[in-house]
């Protein structure tokens, strides 16, 4: 999902700055001012300290889970924790794995927020840590070749990306401990560019970290998996994520109702939170979905064809009913779930109509023939005549 806002424009529930998820203002008027911070992972924080204050921090790591979750402002934490210049001695002979208050390093809990490294990292300016994606981002033709043409839109990372990379890491970090390379979404890697990675990640300079985030783990080549520390990043429970939002000055009722539509991603609830006015259509696009679900065929064929003509004059208007079908289906096929044996059918059809959502968002990111990807995507919904129940959808998450 990440790859698929990024790639038509629409309005993203939950693409947020560096450093977003922090601490605002704004009580009582649902404004979140972010500086920095997360919603949940507590235990992926305790994780990534570790680590990071260990003798020989991972190199590369895969932060990998659904969009929205905190992937890479996770990885920007691991990235403040190997370059944070604060923190309190404390005694090095008591330490624990796991433990908040003392570190192997003997330092206080990092990143302290607070130091040069950590703001810097927190605004986005800091030298030494960048995103790698699909564009011209690091790009360096290769030795010799007379013309390279400029590929800002490139649906893959590709090669040439790669060499840059190789090049930039075997150089020393301009001011920072670490150079850190976060590659989103790590699923884009080309093959080529895939196994051009491979050396990095094998004999990696000492002062570099790599990590790739993808909420498509299963798409990356197994050799580049093997070399990289698993981090999951699942959803987060509605009451921390309503909490949270709260604690950064959301009003209450704006807060529950952004944490309910956000299906456990703290990402999209900030968003919710920041623009009310996605809520209500979200709850409108799941209605329509709703009706669609109990639509015959010629309807569908119908709904197929205006969706594909509004697909070609504005596609950041078709991304959020895309993905409110994305909901729909993932609702319904927790709720078959959760019933147990009795509604098995039900729930491998669902599982069927969740993945012709996903296929056809891959299908129009590559450029078929948009009616042909909507019909084909619809025909394949079982039919239900059924409403949308928030409150026993969204159960799972409190």
């Amino acid at each position: 999902m990440g790859e698929w806002y990024r790639r038509v424009g629409g309005r993203a529930y939950g693409r947020v700055a560096p450093g977003a998820g922090g601490a605002g203002s704004g009580a009582g008027s649902g404004t979140i001012v972010v500086v920095g911070g997360l919603i949940g992972h507590a235990g992926v924080i305790r994780e990534l300290r570790a680590l990071a204050t260990s003798d020989e921090p991972p190199h590369a790591l895969l932060f990998a889970g659904p969009e929205g979750t905190g992937r890479r402002l996770l990885a920007l934490e691991y990235a403040k924790m190997l370059n944070c210049e604060g923190g309190a001695p404390v005694d090095p002979a008591a330490p624990a794995l796991f433990d908040d208050t003392s570190l192997r390093t003997g330092n206080a809990e990092v990143p302290c927020g607070v130091c040069r490294p950590c703001r810097l990292i927190a605004d986005g300016a800091h030298p030494d840590i960048l995103t790698l994606a699909p564009g011209d981002v690091l790009c360096r033709p290769r030795e010799g070749e007379g013309s390279h043409a400029k590929h800002p839109d490139s649906r893959d990372i590709r090669i040439c990306q790669i060499r840059g990379l190789i090049d930039l890491v075997a150089r020393y970090p301009f001011e920072g401990r670490y150079r850190v390379i976060t590659i989103d979404p790590a699923e884009r890697l080309g093959r080529d560019a895939a196994h051009t990675l491979l050396k990095t990640l094998e004999e990696p300079p000492g002062h570099t970290a790599i990590c790739l985030v993808s909420s498509a783990p299963e798409s990356i080549i197994e050799t580049i998996l093997s070399r990289c520390r698993r981090i999951d990043v699942r959803t987060v429970p509605r009451a921390e994520i309503e909490a949270g939002l709260m604690e950064r000055g959301v009003e209450p009722a704006l807060a529950a109702a952004a944490a309910e539509a956000a299906r456990g991603r703290p990402g999209r609830a900030i968003a919710f939170a920041n623009d009310p006015d996605l809520i209500g259509v979200r709850e409108r696009l799941l209605e329509r979905c709703a009706q669609m679900a109990g639509a015959s065929t010629a309807e569908r064929f119908d709904y197929a064809g205006k969706l594909a003509e509004r697909w070609r004059s504005d596609r950041a208007q078709v991304a959020p009913e895309l993905d409110a079908w994305e909901a729909f289906w993932e609702e319904r096929l927790r709720a078959a779930s959760m019933a147990g044996p009795d509604r098995r059918d039900e729930a491998i059809e669902d599982l069927g109509a969740l993945k012709a959502v996903v296929q056809c968002m891959a299908d129009l990111l590559a450029n078929v023939v948009p009616r042909a990807a909507m019909e084909l995507m619809l025909l394949s919904f079982p039919r239900r005549t059924l409403a949308v129940h928030s409150e026993e959808d969204t159960a799972a998450y409190a």
